[in-house]
């Protein structure tokens, strides 16, 4: 009965403290006004005229395209968000990051609501440019938005390593859902899209080598992250903007990137990577055993960060879905200790408790001193 008197009061002190982060979190976006590319993409970028209609936004695109990039998927739905206004584009960064936490849970197969906490926690905690991937709106749209259907392909595809599998009626119905989940997981950003295949592919193996059947939907889904990612990275525009960029010697280039990859995993990932490192050892040495969907969240994000090397720049901005992946592995291993080892709970709920105070002032120093 104490027991369940306590977990009553703990879910509800959870559901608490998100609604408090995530209402901070509104104060933040109402105080960040539409600014830098958001002023580009609230108009039709053929005419120069404000978005109106869908029409606009496709025409837009299709200039995009050709001229600019091929992140197509994004900046529709940015232009689209940013044409509903200020106050709607806020209202819709929140239910999006309330939805992202929901999402790293879920993909966790994590069970309580202080889970949901620590994850709404340390998006924010962990987050290396909190201003440009979350409060300004290009940013929020490319990278908050698009990680959590990234995830939710995740999520579709290691629960293939799960040892239960589905009934044949939901596995048919995924045949056909996979494809647009696909294509857009893939059409999302210039690492991750390309990462979504190679995971696809390794569970395709995994299955192969472990002699187990191997359900239609992931061929699917390996076909069309990969022309997701095609159509994406071969975009006619993004050759005609890299006219644009300074010329620079093949060693030049090279150690540019050498540079900045290592920045970044000094710098914007560090904390996530190490809190995950961390876990990583206690589950190999100390409780030996490690689950094959850890071991995917894992791999996910080390190779997600690797194809970062091909990139000619890497913004602090560009980590967010990386650091998302290290996230939901941290919440997998994290509530597998709080279900499974009881003496555990209170330093997780103290850890909680600690990141979720850190996330509030770090969300009120945005607030007060904003990045730009």
């Amino acid at each position: 009965m104490k027991e369940n008197n306590f977990s009553r009061q703990l879910n509800t002190l959870c559901f608490i403290g998100a609604g408090i982060l995530l209402f901070i979190q509104l104060l933040a976006h109402m105080a960040t006004p539409f600014m830098r590319d958001d002023l580009w993409y609230a108009t039709n970028l053929v005419t120069g005229e404000k978005i109106s209609s869908v029409p606009d936004i496709v025409e837009s695109m299709i200039w995009h395209y050709y001229n600019w990039g091929g992140r197509i998927v994004n900046h529709a739905i940015l232009q689209a968000v940013l044409s509903l206004g200020e106050l709607t584009a806020d209202l819709f960064n929140i239910i999006a990051t309330a939805l992202l936490g929901l999402v790293i849970v879920h993909t966790a197969k994590a069970k309580n609501s202080l889970m949901f906490l620590l994850s709404e926690a340390l998006i924010v905690a962990f987050n290396a440019s909190l201003f440009f991937s979350m409060l300004w709106e290009s940013g929020s749209v490319n990278y908050l938005y698009s990680t959590s259907w990234i995830l939710l392909y995740v999520m579709v595809i290691i629960k293939e390593l799960d040892p239960i599998k589905e009934t044949q009626g939901k596995t048919i119905a995924k045949c056909i859902w996979i494809i647009p989940l696909a294509l857009i997981a893939g059409w999302s950003t210039e690492n991750m899209g390309p990462t979504c295949f190679v995971l696809t592919v390794g569970t395709i193996i995994f299955l192969a080598v472990k002699k187990k059947k191997i359900p239609f939907f992931l061929y699917e889904g390996a076909f069309m992250t990969l022309i997701g990612s095609a159509l994406l990275i071969l975009a006619p525009g993004n050759f005609v903007r890299n006219q644009f960029v300074e010329k620079a010697s093949f060693t030049e280039i090279i150690r540019g990137r050498i540079d900045t990859f290592l920045i970044s995993s000094a710098d914007y990932l560090l904390p996530s990577f190490l809190f995950a490192l961390i876990l990583l050892i206690i589950q190999i040495y100390v409780l030996k055993e490690i689950k094959p969907r850890d071991i995917a969240l894992f791999s996910f994000a080390v190779i997600a960060q690797g194809a970062m090397l091909l990139s000619p720049t890497y913004p602090q901005r560009a980590s967010f879905g990386i650091m998302c992946v290290l996230i939901t592995y941290i919440v997998s291993v994290i509530s597998s200790l709080f279900e499974n080892h009881k003496k555990t709970k209170p330093l997780l709920i103290l850890l909680t408790a600690s990141m979720f105070l850190y996330a509030v002032i770090k969300v009120c120093t945005e607030i007060i001193f904003p990045a730009v």
